[in-house]
């Protein structure tokens, strides 16, 4: 029940970070794009979700970069990554 919980919680954040993110790169604000990656990254490989942890770790990269192109396409892989993650948690 504990993992559960710990789960749960972190779905609840990155689903808010996710969202944050998602506006983020939309706008073109890379910047912030940037330092919302890097704070899901480290939670997302703390629970084990290693594809989305790498995939943040490239939009980070493509933040700090000014990447505003790059970002929208991995926006997209980040997106349906985020589906694969929340469905997993939900199913546990």
């Amino acid at each position: 029940m504990i993992t559960r919980d710990f789960l749960n919680d972190f779905r609840i954040s990155a689903e808010k970070i996710s969202a944050e993110l998602t506006t983020a790169c939309s706008s073109g604000q890379t910047d912030v794009a940037e330092t919302l990656a890097h704070k899901l990254k480290s939670s997302a490989r703390s629970v084990g979700a290693l594809a989305l942890g790498e995939l943040c770790e490239e939009i980070e990269t493509s933040g700090k970069a000014g990447e505003r192109n790059s970002l929208m396409v991995l926006l997209l892989k980040f997106e349906q990554e985020m589906a694969n993650v929340e469905n997993f948690i939900k199913n546990y």
